[in-house]
Order: C-alpha cells, then structure tokens, then sequence
C-alpha cells in the first residue's frame, strides 16, 4: 500500500511557496513544530533546506553539521537541499558540502524556490510509492572491456571499492594473481589488512555453494543514533577538559574566557581548531 501520511512541514517554512507547491502536486501537508528537518517526506525520507544566507551562516557557527548529526540519527535517508548561490566563500561551502557526502548524506542543489518545490514534490511522491526503489548490487551496465569487468568483479567483494579492486589490479596484474596471493600475500598492499585480506581469499579462493544451501544472510542491524558533534575546551597540560558545547560559536566564546594556551577541540575528529591567547 502506498503511504498516505502527510508532508510534514516545520512551521518556519509555512511562507514558503514550497508548501503550497506539495498542496497543488496532490500531496497532503500539515505544519508541524519538527525537532530536525524542514519537511518530513515519509517515514525514513527527511530535508533539510538551506538558502544563500542561512548555508553561509549556519557552516561558520558550526550549526549545518549539528543539524546533519541530529537528521541522520532519526531518519534513514537524510536530504540536504541547497537552494540557489550561497553567500559564502566557494570554497568554504564546497568543502563543507563534501564533508556531508562522506559522511553519507545526500546533497541537492536547486537554482531558486521553484525549483527546489519540484525536488520536494518528486522526492514526496517517491518516498510514498508501495515498492521504493532499492539499491542494487553492481554496476547496472555491464562493462565492456575485460579490464572494466575485473575491476567490477572484485569491487563487490566486502570492503573493496572500485579505487581499492584498480589499485590491486595494478599491482599484481590479473584476478587470478591475486587470488594466488590471498590472503597472507595481500596484507603487503597499502589498504589491506586481515580483514579484506580474508574476504577476498572467500571470494576468490572459496568453494563455490549452491543459492539453496546457502545459510541465510543476516538482516542488517538498524542504523545507530550517531553522536552529535561537541566542541570541548580543553586547558593546557593533563588537566581535564573545561567544558564542552554543542555550537562552535558559543566555545569560541568560551575559549577567550580560558586561561592561555588553552585549546578548542572538534570532539568529532580530534583536530585542535583554535587556541586562547593572552592579549597584548
């Protein structure tokens, strides 16, 4: 059955003309005061919509990558939508964008209000049909050139990217070669350790099992609640962190009130990113 439930639509969005656009595409709306996200699509679909003004001042206080912490631990598939040109550096927005995409969030980018109603409407209307679309294993064309196979073959082993199954195929030249040197002989190969050494001796060097007498793949275990990011202030030497706070802008201010030579740290990656100084 397809989902019936409403778009919900964060009260702060209700000037929009993007609600009135999900109405006129058929789509139910109800406003609601949402805790993450600007528009919930369905039940593991949720958007996060960025302006030019609000993206530029949202990456320098720190607060995009909260919201994208806190989105990604409630909803599945977490959507952020930049609408039109940032007011920021390019280089400042890019960089941010990327890191979102490592982490596993999906970006958009529209040209203008319009636009960004036609992303959210053809986003609604697939996250309520009764059979989603589900991700496929390998490529979806299959590759002409023997070398473009091999690499596809070994890069839906466990763990092997298509960047990894290229760089063991330079090395050693051919699948078969590397299946005569899995497992020990791969541990020698930047990037491979015991574990991808052993999934590829499985792959390569297995005996094969009928799909009927195969053992039944676990289901994947739900994604976990991901820790929202912290920035701590830390003094000099071993003492003990000062504190820690949830917006960058609001350490900052912090740190200047910290004795000198104490640090400001993203708990996330560890990286010191600013440091108290005395005045003068």
């Amino acid at each position: 059955m397809p989902d019936t439930s409403p778009v919900l639509v964060d009260h702060r969005e209700r000037n929009s003309p993007i609600a009135a656009a999900l109405v006129a595409a058929g789509l139910e709306v109800e406003l609601a005061d949402l805790p993450v996200g600007d528009y919930v699509l369905g039940p593991d679909l949720a958007v996060e919509r960025k302006g030019p003004s609000d993206l530029g001042a949202s990456i320098r206080d720190g607060r995009l990558f909260d919201q994208a912490e806190r989105l990604q631990s409630v909803f599945p598939q977490a959507v952020l939508l930049i609408e039109g040109e940032p007011r920021i550096a390019e280089d400042a927005w890019r960089g941010a964008v990327c890191r979102l995409v490592e982490d596993g969030f999906t970006v958009l980018h529209s040209l203008d209000a319009e636009d960004s109603a036609a992303w959210l409407v053809r986003l609604a209307r697939r996250a309520r049909r009764p059979h989603p679309t589900t991700r496929t294993e390998g490529p979806r064309r299959s590759p002409r050139h023997p070398s473009a196979q091999a690499e596809a073959m070994l890069s839906v082993v466990p763990g092997i990217s298509t960047a990894m199954a290229r760089s063991l195929l330079s090395s050693y030249g051919s699948l078969t070669a590397i299946a005569d040197a899995a497992p020990s002989g791969l541990r020698t190969h930047p990037g491979v350790g015991k574990v991808r050494a052993a999934r590829l001796a499985e792959a390569l060097q297995g005996e094969y099992v009928a799909a009927a007498e195969r053992e039944p793949e676990p289901d994947r275990a739900p994604r976990a609640a991901r820790d929202l990011r912290r920035w701590v202030v830390s003094p000099p030497g071993d003492e003990e962190p000062v504190d820690s706070f949830s917006r960058k802008a609001i350490a900052l201010r912090a740190l200047r009130g910290a004795v000198a030579g104490s640090t400001l740290v993203d708990g996330l990656t560890g990286e010191v990113v600013a440091e108290a100084r005395h005045e003068g």
